[in-house]
């Protein structure tokens, strides 16, 4: 998920950065021109915020994130470089040069960041895969404090096997959906943001932040704050 963010018209318009270099081994050099592909949306324009690692594209720079989005960068990306986990505020372009992934983020900055855990160490799960079986039942935020009388949320299995999640949500209860697969998440309804889902070890699971949202704002689900590198819960018996 990302974060879209209205401008106003007090946002002074950015410069339009230098079009991207041609593929090969290194990274995108600065160009003295402009893309000139590279058009901002009709209309009033928004800004979207993203993390991801940089990588080199066909044409262009790339941001992967966290959930295998493809983001090309327009122009020369100052200070970071391949490898580099970042954030990325900028303007999703309507059209660019660049052709490749999701779209093409116009910049107006690209700053490095600290990457998650699950970036830094991606074994740490411990090899188990999240199934319906595993994730089946009522969880409670893992510590001395866990209460299963209490449960923070529990998920059930549906009609139609769709697994479904029920939890109070920053007061408020709310119903979602459990999505497995390559990337499992909480499909909340909008406006709240999806929530990443992993193992921890043999018997525990975590709730992540939005894996491509920036600048997120702590969401609480049950007891327990989903922030940073996200909260572990244990199964109830």
């Amino acid at each position: 998920m990302r974060k879209i963010f209205a401008s106003t018209a007090a946002i002074v318009p950015m410069i339009v950065l230098a079009a991207c270099s041609g593929g090969g081994g290194e990274a995108p050099t600065p160009s003295q021109g402009s893309d000139p592909a590279a058009t901002r949306p009709a209309g009033q324009p928004g800004f979207v915020a993203l993390e991801g690692r940089l990588e080199e594209g066909t044409e262009c720079m790339v941001l992967v994130t966290p959930d295998g989005e493809r983001w090309s960068i327009s122009g020369e990306a100052e200070n970071v470089s391949v490898g580099d986990y970042v954030e990325l505020v900028g303007e999703q372009a309507d059209a660019s040069f660049c052709m490749e992934g999701e779209g093409t983020i116009i910049p107006e900055s690209i700053a490095p960041m600290q990457p998650p855990a699950r970036d830094r160490d991606p074994a740490r799960a411990g090899g188990v895969a999240l199934n319906r079986d595993y994730v089946t039942g009522s969880w409670a935020a893992k510590g001395v404090d866990a209460d299963c009388d209490r449960p923070d949320f529990q998920i059930t299995s549906s009609p139609g096997e769709t697994l479904v999640i029920e939890a109070s949500v920053n007061g408020t209860p709310e119903t979602g959906r459990v999505v497995l697969g390559n990337y499992p998440v909480i499909d909340w309804d909008d406006p709240l943001p999806d929530m990443p889902l992993e193992s921890r070890g043999p018997d525990s699971l975590a709730v992540l932040r939005p894996a491509t949202d920036a600048r997120y704002d702590p969401v609480d689900v049950g007891g327990a704050t989903i922030e940073g590198d996200g909260v572990e819960f244990v199964k109830c018996a």
